[in-house]
């Protein structure tokens, strides 16, 4: 089982309209509304390409309660709550559809107490024995948290489960510490931690030798569009999608993370998870909808997905 961990969770809903008109009463035609939150999306992406997940959430209020029904009764995801007071956050997306511009509002998230954060770490405790991998996503919604990822990942190496860590800032710095088996960064993200630009392949390359030399095994820089660079165990190359026309790529490389901990899962070859990964983005940005794809869908994209060396 894969066990994702969303310590940001919302109410994630989109508002479908022709024109945003500031100070104008605007009557939409559509409205949806997911989980959100990093981890949720990959949840979702794991249930689609075919495999057993379940959703750990920090939650709060009936916000939090109505992500918790969604996770269950929308996603079909066994969701793992942990309550704490405040209130979970909703973001409202403002999509003007025939120019498709996004304008996304983003509320605080709930600010968490000494003993609220010691109760998520002895809920994820007794949990964690049940899963063969883990992914920790996203930024947490305040400072006690920051070093919550590198106390997890040790809790995780503690019962043998492997484990994925795809954030940034100071949560990326701290979780390093805990030596994650995998980190999966963007260019940008790569460069805030170490502290040069990634303006060129050689040096996107360091960046990810700077991350080995952290004691991460497997280290996978994103790339959006270019697809992404793979290396673990003196194995590197570069998966590159065809290009395709994006509708959505909000989830892409949650969709790749959740392709990723299926292959460490099942023990595919590395150039199996790069192909699929990309393939997974590649299908998510091809569509509104966060994770929702098919394996078959992903399958024809993994098709032509180029697997290049170094």
């Amino acid at each position: 089982m894969i066990l994702t961990v969303t310590t940001n969770p919302c109410v994630d809903k989109t508002v479908f309209i022709d024109a945003l008109e500031p100070g104008a009463k605007i009557r939409a035609p559509k409205c949806t509304c997911i989980p959100g939150g990093k981890g949720n999306n990959v949840s979702r992406a794991v249930k689609a390409l075919g495999y057993e997940t379940a959703a750990f959430n920090i939650l709060a209020g009936r916000a939090g309660q109505h992500v918790a029904d969604m996770i269950t009764e929308q996603d079909g995801v066994r969701c793992i709550p942990v309550w704490v007071s405040g209130m979970t956050r909703t973001i409202t997306t403002v999509l003007e559809e025939p120019i498709h511009r996004q304008t996304a509002l983003f509320e605080p998230g709930p600010q968490l107490t000494e003993e609220e954060v010691a109760a998520v770490a002895e809920t994820f405790r007794g949990v964690i024995g049940e899963a063969r991998v883990v992914t920790f996503n996203g930024a947490v919604p305040c400072v006690s948290l920051q070093p919550l990822y590198r106390d997890l990942i040790r809790i995780a190496h503690e019962a043998g489960v492997l484990t994925v860590l795809d954030t940034y800032g100071p949560e990326l710095a701290l979780g390093l510490e805990a030596r994650p088996h995998m980190v999966k960064p963007n260019d940008v993200e790569a460069a805030g931690l170490v502290g040069f630009p990634l303006d060129s392949r050689d040096a996107q390359w360091r960046a990810i030798e700077a991350l080995h030399g952290r004691g991460v095994p497997c280290v996978v820089l994103s790339l959006g569009a270019d697809g992404a660079l793979v290396s673990a165990h003196g194995e590197q190359l570069h998966a590159v999608p065809e290009p395709i026309e994006t509708i959505n790529p909000v989830g892409s490389g949650d969709a790749l993370v959740a392709a990723f901990a299926i292959g460490l899962q099942e023990g595919w070859p590395l150039t199996e998870m790069a192909r699929m990964g990309v393939a997974a983005g590649t299908a998510n940005a091809m569509s509104w909808d966060i994770g929702h794809f098919t394996r078959a869908e992903v399958e024809r994209v993994a098709e032509h997905v180029h697997i290049l060396p170094r």
